[in-house]
């Protein structure tokens, strides 16, 4: 209990020390990224279920101090999903699909200590493309889970949607030197036309340098 105390004691020690390396820097950063699974659902009883993804991403950013930064982030994820829908005939059909998505997000983060150890919050706001891997070629009849809330139709090539999208992060930054490295959990909200949020919690490590 004294060890741990006393580890405590020398974080908050060495997290006050200012990081003048933070001050007016320039940075650029790389984000693996893991988004939990989600589901989906739309009018008529379709509904899609996204399992877990995977992705990475890219970015700027600039620290006006070394409390404020503004950055904009880069992003691509990939997860497999099961659409339910019914055909033209009325019946309930299910099939597995592949979602991309990729993004363009503006930062705005507040770093709670100007020691090279802190906490930090984060918000975003940006736009999602995405598609839902239905495979180009031949004409095909389908009831898009995206789109025509079960409604199913003669449809040519990938269904597609640009979307807003916006979201908050908590997490730990460390320093040292020249490089960083942080750790969040926070949500993303896309704006779809489910009947649900399509509310996605997003992991990430961000490992990044300044100058």
């Amino acid at each position: 209990m004294m060890i741990f105390r006393n580890f405590i004691l020398a974080l908050l020690i060495f997290s006050l020390a200012e990081a003048k390396s933070r001050d007016k820097t320039t940075e650029f950063f790389f984000v693996p990224q893991y988004s939990a699974s989600q589901t989906l659902k739309f009018e008529n009883g379709t509904k899609a279920e996204i399992d877990e993804g995977f992705g990475f991403g890219f970015g700027f950013g600039y620290n006006f101090n070394p409390n404020f930064e503004v950055g904009i982030l880069f992003s691509y994820t990939e997860a497999d999903y099961t659409a339910y829908y019914k055909d033209k005939n009325g019946e309930n059909i299910h099939s597995r699909h592949n979602l991309y998505t990729s993004g363009i997000n503006f930062l705005g983060t507040y770093n709670i200590l100007k020691g090279d150890i802190t906490p930090f919050v984060s918000v975003n706001g940006g736009w999602t493309y995405t598609n839902t891997g239905i495979d180009n070629g031949e004409d095909y009849i389908a009831c898009d889970p995206f789109y025509y809330y079960g409604f199913c139709g003669v449809y040519s090539g990938s269904h597609t949607d640009n979307s807003f999208n916006y979201g908050a992060s908590i997490g730990m930054r460390f320093d040292f030197r020249k490089w960083f490295l942080k750790g969040s959990y926070g949500i993303n909200v896309i704006d779809y036309d489910s009947t649900n949020d399509a509310k996605f919690d997003i992991f990430q490590i961000t490992v990044g340098s300044s100058f």
